[in-house]
């Protein structure tokens, strides 16, 4: 989660948001009263049909149930488990029936790797120890990510990319494994390899420099995934824009953590169905850029720099911004009298989640790490189509956004106390459609290029105070 951002993210965001989006002085929304809005019934829409498409990413566990397997088979690209996990084959992804996804991914830790202090390493790993000291960048330590998660049967030792060597093998290494494991493509964590600048990091760079002198650490890191990518790997890294004019010519993905939605655990005792009593719950943070923010501004400005590098590194074979976050489960409290909560599905999430990432039309994907089973909704699954307008669009009848596709619209706002009935203004409506709410399940009616819309807005189970929202609205002939 990010808390601060440093002068130069600043500087970044001075220079790029003010063009980003599209501020429209003529009215683009009215509030009405609630007599003006109308909802159409099932006997005048039960034949209409959705246009719908596989999703674009999500996360699975090639060991989990048919359920979740099921679930991954739906999306285009998936992650499912660690490119040096011995258990993963081709013939256990066979076996699973995953073959046929069109992008199997795979975990990698880019800058170091685990040396088992035990035993049980493998050949590559081993060959890397036998010269650690030309092949790694901390021989003798200090094993910083081991010790800082008290890991007791590990040594974290950092490759020296700058031999050739060690290059070669560490890709000839990750094309073995992709080809005995089934995968086609891998996802790099610590991707940008900045860590290294870090001041607890300081021996390790100062290492680096010694064997490396005349080269360039984050040169490097963009030469590996350049000739990974002529490799044809599908290659998406973690956080790669913080070296963006080293990285991102070279990869087809980047993720971003917890810009939009993050979890977070609070004091407060409870008895939840299935689990007992228990004292800290995780809930849903919706404004996770700083601890005082309280306005979807906040994450809009990463989103605005993020559609600025997308703009910028698109003539290289940049594809898109993978927007990941993270939810709680909702709790529904079972007895009026009694602290007994049941946990369900955090829907207001998963769509504001959606909705914000889809104003600038990034992947998007929410992870409820507390219950998988709570994350799964067809919002990923309803076809868009290409994104009209340069942008975004800011609504002057309220605190929100719209952005306007093909085939829909998605809206966002922040909170408000009250349900708000908007009349959405634009040429970019289609007149006289049935267009479906994908949130309510509801079915309403565009008129002469406007519509209007009912927004309710949810309130936090223990708080009380109302959340933002994210909505999704479907065009159908």
């Amino acid at each position: 989660m990010l808390t601060n951002i440093g002068t130069f993210f600043l500087l970044l965001l001075f220079i790029f948001e003010s063009n980003l989006y599209s501020t429209v002085d003529t009215k683009n929304s009215i509030i009405v009263n609630s007599n003006q809005f109308k909802l159409y019934k099932n006997n005048e829409t039960q034949s209409l049909k959705l246009p719908t498409k596989k999703g674009d990413y999500a996360t699975a566990s090639i060991f989990g149930d048919k359920s979740e397997l099921d679930w991954s088979k739906k999306f285009n690209v998936v992650e499912f488990g660690g490119i040096d996990d011995e258990h993963i084959t081709y013939q256990l992804l066979k076996r699973k029936k995953v073959l046929k996804i069109p992008y199997r991914i795979a975990y990698d830790w880019m800058p170091a790797f685990y040396y088992y202090i035990n035993g049980g390493n493998s050949n590559f790993v081993k060959w890397l120890y036998k010269n650690k000291t030309q092949r790694t960048l901390n021989p003798n330590g200090p094993y910083l990510h081991c010790d800082e998660n008290h890991y007791n049967w590990c040594k974290d030792y950092y490759y020296n990319l700058g031999n050739n060597n060690v290059f070669r093998h560490k890709i000839n290494n990750l094309l073995n494994n992709i080809k005995n494991r089934g995968f086609n493509g891998l996802f790099f964590d610590w991707a940008s390899g900045g860590y290294i600048l870090q001041n607890e990091y300081k021996s390790i760079f100062n290492y680096y420099k010694k064997l490396n002198p005349h080269k360039n650490y984050f040169k490097i890191i963009g030469n590996f995934y350049k000739k990974l990518k002529k490799l044809n790997i599908l290659v998406i890294t973690n956080q790669a824009f913080r070296k963006d004019n080293f990285l991102l010519p070279f990869v087809d993905y980047d993720m971003t953590e917890s810009y939009i939605t993050t979890d977070k655990n609070i004091k407060k005792k409870i008895q939840i169905l299935g689990k007992g009593w228990v004292e800290n719950i995780p809930i849903t943070n919706y404004y996770p850029i700083h601890s005082n923010s309280h306005s979807l501004k906040d994450s809009l400005h990463f989103i605005n720099l993020l559609t600025a590098y997308k703009r910028k590194y698109k003539k290289y074979g940049f594809k898109n911004f993978i927007y990941m976050n993270y939810l709680a489960p909702e709790y529904r409290k079972i007895y009026k009298a009694l602290p007994l909560y049941k946990m369900v599905k955090p829907k207001n999430g998963i769509y504001f989640s959606y909705a914000m990432a889809k104003l600038t039309n990034n992947f998007v994907y929410a992870e409820v790490p507390y219950n998988r089973k709570l994350e799964k909704d067809d919002v990923y699954f309803y076809n868009l189509g290409l994104p009209l307008g340069k942008n975004y669009i800011k609504l002057n009848a309220i605190k929100g956004y719209v952005r306007f596709y093909k085939n829909g619209f998605v809206l966002v706002s922040n909170a408000y106390k009250k349900d708000v009935y908007l009349k959405v203004i634009s040429s970019y409506l289609p007149k006289n459609r049935f267009i479906y709410d994908a949130y309510d399940h509801t079915w309403l009616k565009s008129y002469k290029n406007s519509i209007i819309i009912k927004l309710h807005f949810q309130k936090n189970t223990f708080s009380k105070k109302s959340l933002p929202i994210g909505r999704v609205f479907i065009y159908v002939k």
